[in-house]
């Protein structure tokens, strides 16, 4: 009777537990259960993509302003009115709303029996940071002025010549072209306060 009585709970325990297992199987393989997976795991990628753009495009932002040039150089040649040559060393600075070059200039002009040297700074402004299409710009700075003496008409010797300090402070416009990677083909005009009122420049700036 004792056997009979275990041979029936043993049985009895054996369904249970393949009752239990067989549930686990079925809600396992039940189409909601892996609809949740999927689904869950379709969040996870959503979740991770734009995180790993917004990553990719910070690191292509930073690498794009690292490449960003910090300093240039200008050579310049003035053809109206009063030849002259102009070299510069120059600085940029970018910001949210334009994009501009401080130069530090120096120049020698000279026609006929007048000569002006001077130092100068100049700063030009543009309105985006690839520094191409019309930008303006103004300078402040100091000539040094030669005139030298000429023969009188009536037949004597001429005046000495007379040697002054002139102020340099004009505004201008331009139009710049890109030559190269970091060149740049500039035609300007300026007119202000200085020993010659206007001129115009054609620049290369690398």
């Amino acid at each position: 009777m004792k056997k009979l009585i275990l041979m029936v709970f043993l049985m009895l325990l054996m369904n249970n537990l393949y009752c239990e297992e067989k549930q686990d199987i079925n809600a396992l393989l039940h189409p909601n259960f892996l609809n949740y997976n999927i689904f869950a795991q379709n969040e996870i990628i959503n979740d991770t993509t734009p995180n790993t753009q917004s990553a990719i495009k910070d690191t292509v932002s930073q690498d794009s302003l690292l490449k960003r040039p910090k300093t240039c150089y200008t050579l310049a040649v003035d053809t109206v009115v009063m030849p002259g040559i102009k070299i510069g060393f120059g600085w940029i600075k970018y910001d949210s709303t334009s994009t501009k070059e401080n130069f530090v200039m120096i120049h020698a002009n000279t026609i006929m029996l007048i000569s002006s040297t001077g130092i100068f700074g100049k700063v030009n402004t543009f309105k985006s940071p690839q520094r191409i299409g019309f930008y303006t710009s103004y300078s402040i700075g100091v000539d040094y002025c030669l005139t030298s003496g000429g023969l009188d008409p009536g037949g004597g010797s001429g005046s000495s010549g007379e040697q002054f300090l002139s102020p340099y402070f004009t505004f201008g416009i331009g139009h710049s072209f890109k030559t190269g990677n970091n060149s740049f083909f500039r035609i300007s005009g300026d007119l202000g306060l200085k020993w010659l009122l206007a001129s115009i420049t054609l620049s290369y700036v690398f």
